[in-house]
């Protein structure tokens, strides 16, 4: 195998579902692989490292150095004909790192499992759905982290080092339905302002996770199962109104709230947004005509906006090899 050409999923984030570890785990999670936006990744056998033009060319030199410093390959170039947004609620620091690490992976016959991949560049720390959206793709459960033993403190994954990532409960394939993604610009929180968020409000009270365990295990897998997308986007509703979530929401200022407001009083089933955002998935029953009000709200927004209609992916990251 001389070169490679990785296509990834982004992952959408629905919510943490335990931020205080009274029952002995912390995080845990659910969430959804998206088709678009995605990462494309040619990679070729190289002697040294060749790295591409964009905006990821730092973050990719990270991830091939953790690479390198755990296996000896003679080197990579790398080209992307697509890339995911960064800090914008898709999960693009996971497909990043898995896609390298499995181009890597395959031109050099390393024979290592997508866990292992993600231990060796450090995705997984909190959340477990972008690297099984990365695998399988579909509707993800984690089980989240034993707490303390394996994971003692609620800080996000980018501030913690080596922990392996979570287990995967359950994983659906989601519906073949159109789902709308509105991005409303607003702040980006990662970083510093991000551990700020997590360090003094965290834990959250118990009864989020109680009240959040329940949405999910009676009205979001039901739904699910069912394909009752009206009942899944009344689950979303509510989860964005309480807990950590709120928090993220909260964080943003008020387009984004403004923006969730907008899309259920137009007709949408539900509206959820990923992790931090500024991300926004929409289920509705015409999201042709949702997508065209949208594009005229967001124009009404101080500094725009924009979106696009996508769907479920439901295989994980996709490989040709030559």
């Amino acid at each position: 195998m001389h070169d490679v050409k990785i296509t990834t999923p982004s992952r959408l984030h629905f919510s943490l579902l335990d931020l205080n570890g009274a029952l002995g785990r912390v995080d845990g999670g659910f969430g959804l692989a998206i088709a678009k936006p995605n990462f494309q990744i040619v990679a070729e056998q190289a002697t040294g490292i060749h790295l591409p033009s964009s905006v990821y060319r730092d973050r990719t030199a990270a991830v091939l150095k953790r690479l390198q410093d755990n296996y000896r390959f003679p080197g990579i170039k790398l080209t992307f004909h697509s890339e995911i947004p960064m800090h914008c609620g898709f999960g693009s620091g996971t497909q990043l790192s898995l896609g390298i690490a499995q181009a890597v992976n395959l031109l050099y016959e390393l024979g290592l499992d997508v866990q292992a991949l993600a231990k060796v560049v450090g995705r997984g720390g909190t959340s477990g759905i972008g690297i099984a959206a990365f695998q399988t793709g579909g509707f993800i459960v984690d089980g989240g982290h034993r707490f303390p033993e394996q994971k003692a403190s609620f800080l996000p994954s980018s501030a913690l080092g080596d922990i392996s990532p979570p287990p995967v409960l359950l994983r659906y394939s989601f519906p073949e339905v159109p789902l709308l993604i509105v991005m409303p610009n607003c702040s980006r929180i990662y970083g510093d302002k991000e551990i700020e968020l997590f360090q003094t409000l965290c834990p959250q009270p118990e009864w989020v996770a109680q009240k959040l365990s329940h949405l999910l295990l009676m009205q979001v897998l039901p739904a699910l199962v069912e394909g009752d997308m009206s009942s899944f986007g009344k689950a979303l509703n509510q989860i964005q109104t309480f807990g950590w979530k709120k928090v993220e929401i909260d964080a943003q200022g008020t387009e984004l709230q403004l923006t969730l407001d907008f899309l259920r009083e137009s007709g949408a089933f539900g509206a959820g947004v990923s992790s931090w955002g500024s991300a926004i998935c929409v289920v509705g029953d015409d999201i042709d005509g949702l997508k065209r009000d949208t594009e005229a709200f967001l124009k009404t927004l101080p500094e725009g906006g924009s979106c696009f209609v996508t769907h479920a992916n439901n295989v994980g990251a996709h490989v040709i090899s030559g």
